[in-house]
C-alpha cells in the first residue's frame, strides 16, 4: 500500500522495448512476463474514442512489478522523457473514482462513457496513476507465472 493506493507496479514508456527488457532485467536481476501486443480501445478524458496500439510487458518478479510499454508516436502511450516514470499502477475496486483530489481522467479502457478495466488519472502537476480493476489480480498473477494475459481477459472490461 502507498497511502490508500494498492500499488502493484510502476510504468515506464520506452523507445526500445527489447533493449529496456534486457538492460533493466540484467541491472535489477528480474525476469519478464510474456510480451503482449494488441489494439486497445480507449476513451480520452475529453470523450474521444480511440483504438490505440500497445506493446507491453511486466516484470514477473514483484510486487512491485515494473511495466515496460513500447512508445508509439501519437498514441496515448507516447514516450515521456527518457528515464522518467510514466505512472504508478494500483489495483482498485472502482477505476472510475479518481485516486486523489484534483486528479482528472486522462484516458480509460473501452469506448463507453465510463472507463472499464483500467483508467489513467493525472494530477495538476503531471503525476499519473493507473487504476486497474482489482478483480483481475488472479489474471495478472497467472500472466506473471508465464500464462497469456489475453487468455485471461476480464468480463468487466478490456485488458490494460
Amino acid at each position: 500500500m502507498l497511502g490508500e493506493l494498492d500499488v502493484f507496479h510502476v510504468g515506464l514508456v520506452t523507445t526500445d522495448l527489447e533493449l529496456a527488457m534486457k538492460t533493466i532485467g540484467e541491472n535489477l536481476g528480474i525476469a519478464w512476463a510474456p510480451v503482449q501486443q494488441r489494439t486497445q480501445p480507449v476513451r480520452t478524458g475529453a470523450g474521444e474514442p480511440r483504438d490505440e496500439p500497445i506493446v507491453f510487458t511486466y516484470s514477473s518478479d514483484g510486487p512491485p512489478h515494473v511495466e515496460l510499454i513500447q512508445s508509439i508516436a501519437g498514441s496515448v502511450w507516447e514516450v515521456t522523457p527518457p528515464g522518467c516514470l510514466h505512472h504508478i499502477g494500483a489495483f482498485a475496486d472502482d477505476v472510475t473514482v479518481p485516486p486523489g483530489p484534483g486528479m482528472s481522467l486522462e484516458f480509460g479502457g473501452g469506448h463507453g462513457e465510463k472507463p472499464a478495466g483500467f483508467a489513467y488519472w493525472i494530477s495538476p502537476t503531471g503525476m499519473r496513476v493507473e487504476l486497474v480493476d482489482g478483480s483481475r489480480r488472479e489474471q495478472f498473477k497467472a500472466w506473471f507465472e508465464g500464462g497469456d494475459l489475453r487468455m485471461a481477459r476480464s468480463t468487466n472490461g478490456p485488458t490494460p
